[in-house]
């Protein structure tokens, strides 16, 4: 689902409720009616890969983020496995991370539902060899 038909949706609920706004009601009216609807969750990072060359740097960007699950998400950066001499930290919206060795490493948990452009930054050291770090979202 596009930012647009989230934007659809909640003008046509917004809609709906004030269809059914007690203002309009008649006095007499005995009887009444809920209207419900459920919004699937849906969760989406729009991210080129960050690429690293080797030896020592720093390098920043952002992200744009959209999620609209109320429980929160989870941000996870997923790159090749990393030598014991290298060192790379990525900071995603505020919050610091050093990378795992294995592969992957939880970047950021997020809490609610949240759209916009987030900061990254990624500083690194002793890289052997050129590193990519994709980014993928998932929701709670």
């Amino acid at each position: 689902m596009t930012f647009v038909r989230l934007c659809a949706a909640s003008n046509i609920l917004s809609s709906a409720a004030l269809l059914v706004s007690p203002a309009m009601a008649s006095e007499t009216a005995k009887g009444s009616f809920a209207v419900r609807a459920v919004v699937p969750a849906y969760c989406e990072i729009d991210s080129d890969p960050v690429q690293l060359s080797e030896g020592s740097g720093f390098q920043s960007g952002s992200v744009m983020e959209l999620c609209n699950s109320a429980d929160g998400f989870q941000v996870v950066a997923s790159y090749r496995e990393l030598a014991p001499s290298e060192q790379v930290r990525f900071s995603y919206a505020g919050y610091s991370r050093q990378l795992n060795a294995s592969g992957w490493t939880p970047v950021a948990n997020r809490v609610g539902a949240k759209f916009g452009m987030r900061p990254i930054g990624v500083q690194y050291s002793a890289l052997q060899a050129p590193l990519a770090i994709n980014l993928t979202i998932t929701y709670f």
